[in-house]
């Protein structure tokens, strides 16, 4: 999964994302290819959404627009939620294998 590969990539690049951060979904995703990373954006959307959807199954949760854990984006991007809470959230509950 190239776009998961690459939200890795971004935990060890913080400059990167805070470049990133605030610029279009389609400019994410060329910057992805340019770091070796390529996926689409149907690509990138299953992804995120999977994940997402396990977390809050794990968590008993309903998986709709008020999912408790995007209360963490207040005052943030969505880039930086997945990069810096919803990845490692997912590692640390077992749902996907560390890197």
């Amino acid at each position: 999964m190239s776009a998961l590969g690459f939200l890795r990539f971004l935990a060890t690049q913080p400059e990167l994302v805070d470049k990133l951060k605030d610029r279009s979904k389609d400019e994410v995703i060329a910057a992805a290819a340019q770091t070796g990373h390529a996926f689409t954006a149907e690509e990138f959307n299953a992804v995120i959404w999977d994940m997402e959807d396990r977390l809050a199954r794990h968590r008993g949760e309903p998986f709709d627009e008020v999912f408790p854990l995007w209360q963490l984006l207040w005052g943030r991007y969505y880039l930086e939620f997945l990069v810096f809470d919803l990845v490692p959230s997912l590692e640390e509950t077992g749902l996907l294998e560390r890197s």
